[in-house]
């Protein structure tokens, strides 16, 4: 009887055993077919570190193809080429680190960094206007161009005090335009979020922006005072201003005088199309080249 019971028990033992051991290799089995049949995508990451601004075509020695697991690639991952074409890294970006969409972005739109971009002169104020693509150079303006500011206004309620504290009116003053500023150091062009700002041309024009920009410039405190007043209360125009460009000094243009004509400053060459002549009024000429494209 005992022998029985002794036998009993080593079968209850072995048969405890094997299970123990099925149990767990079916766990193990299942952990491996889990990680075996878990789905590979390839992703584009970066060999070498990429700095803000390298355009995508500039990328094939500095990224590399590789396989990853699903569970480990982002979102916005990227996975081929295609999908940045055209496009530059908005950031810096890391070796070993994946690409991913949401850090390319339109060549128009990269401004560079803030300390980067513009070295600004020392004491300068940075104020930022809203304009409409034409009152900005249709959109062409880059960071580190210089401006020339110009504001029109439309007539003005004109009044005075008098000795006594009485306020007179006074007749309304003309439309006028007038140069107001110039050679104002250009920081940052912005466009709207999601908005296509690259060059594009059509049948060889080129094609402007359909949405405002956002224009930074770098000024002094009194030049600020006049550069506000004028987006306040008036309409702004910048205007390209390079650095040979010519200071002269320009009367304030109202209908009375806008017909009124003026000294031509600047004529065309006639040994070269390109070239432009510039004729002071003093003395004859010295020669500006045109603005490279």
């Amino acid at each position: 009887m005992n022998k029985r019971k002794a036998l009993a028990a080593l079968g209850a033992l072995i048969l405890a055993a094997a299970s123990t051991l099925a149990l767990v290799k079916y766990v193990k089995g299942a952990e491996d077919r889990a990680v075996s049949g878990e789905e590979l995508v390839d992703v584009l990451v970066a060999t070498a570190d990429i700095k803000a601004g390298t355009s995508a075509a500039d990328l094939a020695d500095k990224v590399a193809v590789v396989a990853v697991q699903t569970k480990v690639r982002p979102n916005d991952a990227i996975t081929s080429f295609k999908e940045i074409d055209g496009l530059v890294a908005s950031v810096d970006i890391v070796k070993n680190e994946q690409l991913l969409s949401s850090r390319f972005i339109n060549p128009g739109s990269f401004q560079g960094t803030r300390t980067s971009s513009v070295l600004l002169p020392k004491g300068a104020n940075e104020v930022t206007f809203k304009l409409e693509a034409e009152r900005a150079l249709g959109g062409q303006l880059r960071p580190g161009d210089t401006v020339t500011v110009l504001a029109s206004f439309a007539p003005f309620d004109n009044e005075t005090l008098s000795a006594t504290g009485e306020v007179k009116p006074l007749p309304k003053s003309p439309n006028t335009s007038h140069v107001l500023l110039n050679k104002v150091s250009v920081v940052r062009v912005q466009f709207p979020e999601n908005t296509d700002s690259t060059s594009k041309e059509k049948n060889g024009v080129g094609v402007a922006p359909t949405v405002d920009l956002y224009v930074t410039l770098a000024v002094d405190q009194p030049s600020l005072e006049r550069a506000v007043f004028a987006a306040e209360f008036g309409k702004v125009w910048l205007s390209y201003e390079p650095p040979e460009a010519i200071d002269t000094e320009n009367r304030i243009v109202t209908r009375a005088n806008v017909y009124e004509p003026t000294p031509p400053l600047l004529v065309k060459s006639e040994a070269s199309a390109p070239t432009i002549t510039v004729v002071p009024i003093e003395s004859p000429s010295s020669t500006v080249p045109a603005r490279k494209k």
